[in-house]
């Protein structure tokens, strides 16, 4: 079962401030596996969707990683726009009582 089939049945549930950032929602309309997929081609820039995953819950990617992102979004993010993501993230689920 792929993800977005588990998401439509409830079985995941989607923390919807990951998703409106900037960044959450390039990685969401440009697709976690095609990141993984055009990473894949660079051996020094592999990932995994986990680790995809991961910049989405607040761990910034490595520079390296987040100058690939930008290239390839063709403009639509920024270096700024990652790290934010990372910012908000982080502040968000500290409010709420969660890690930092």
């Amino acid at each position: 079962m792929f993800r977005s089939e588990a998401l439509v049945l409830g079985r995941y549930k989607r923390d919807p401030n990951r998703w409106q950032t900037d960044f959450g929602r390039w990685v969401a309309e440009f697709g976690v596996p095609r990141i993984v997929a055009v990473l894949g081609q660079d051996p020094n820039l592999r990932v995994t969707k986990h680790a995809v995953y991961h910049w989405l819950k607040g761990y910034a990617p490595r520079p390296d990683r987040a100058l690939a992102l930008v290239e390839m979004s063709q403009g639509r993010l920024t270096l700024e726009a990652i790290y934010q993501h990372s910012r908000e993230v982080r502040q968000s689920e500290g409010d709420a009582g969660g890690p930092q």
